[in-house]
């Protein structure tokens, strides 16, 4: 073991107590256990592992939503659009109001969005994801992503919280690309689609379509969220 990972007990070597997570080294340092923990580096082997287990833990809800999407691939006719709505907002949990799910697939349906799907333009996220509702609009994004990518999940990525705790805790980590994290977020799916292509990119794993980084970036989700929680915490602490 390197001389200076070798830890002593709290507060041992100096006699004084030290904040929750801090620990002297050998040398006499202070060394931050949480801000050392790190989400592992995105290996084609651990993608393809946390892609197989996402398979396992969720195999009945992708085949129920494959099934429906390949019994309903158009979204002209609006009952059809209205079942593909209904099944995906609860299956995953996209926080569409029950009462607001007739009017987004009123929505998609009017937009003849199609041939934007099947060609996998960026711009079919933000048209399904923004729908009137009342006097507001409400930016559907998780939701926008979502469908878009049941229709053509290679062209298609996915943001939820999971991702994007995960691929902001990859930027902290590493810098693989520039943006603030709401970022992610609110500057629409082009940005977005931006961010996830230079992660792909830089940790080479190119030959994953994005359903498939989907996947572990969704599995990795939680790890993140608490790594992120603890630095906060810590960062609070210390202010």
């Amino acid at each position: 073991m390197s001389q200076n990972l070798l830890f002593v007990k709290h507060g041992e070597e100096d006699g004084s107590k030290l904040p929750l997570g801090v620990r002297v080294n050998a040398r006499g340092r202070k060394i931050d256990l949480v801000m050392m923990s790190r989400l592992p580096p995105p290996t084609i082997e651990l993608v393809k592992a946390e892609g197989d287990k996402f398979d396992r833990e969720s195999q009945l809800v992708e085949e129920a939503l494959g099934q429906l999407s390949a019994r309903f691939p158009r979204n002209t006719e609006t009952s059809h659009v209205l079942l593909k709505v209904l099944v995906l907002n609860k299956l995953y949990a996209t926080q569409i109001n029950d009462i607001d799910v007739e009017r987004v697939a009123r929505h998609i349906a009017g937009l003849g969005i199609d041939s934007r799907l099947d060609a996998g333009s960026p711009d079919a996220v933000d048209l399904i994801a923004n729908v009137k509702i009342g006097d507001k609009v409400r930016n559907n994004f998780s939701f926008g992503t979502k469908y878009c990518s049941w229709h053509n999940p290679a062209a298609y990525a996915i943001y939820d919280s999971n991702v994007d705790a995960c691929l902001w805790c990859y930027k902290k980590q590493d810098s693989f690309t520039t943006f603030a994290r709401q970022d992610l977020r609110y500057l629409g799916y082009p940005v977005f689609l931006r961010i996830v292509t230079a992660f792909r990119d830089v940790y080479g794993l190119k030959s994953f379509t994005f359903k498939q980084l989907d996947k572990f970036l969704w599995e990795k989700g939680p790890q993140a969220k608490e790594l992120l929680k603890k630095r906060s915490e810590r960062a609070n602490a210390g202010s």
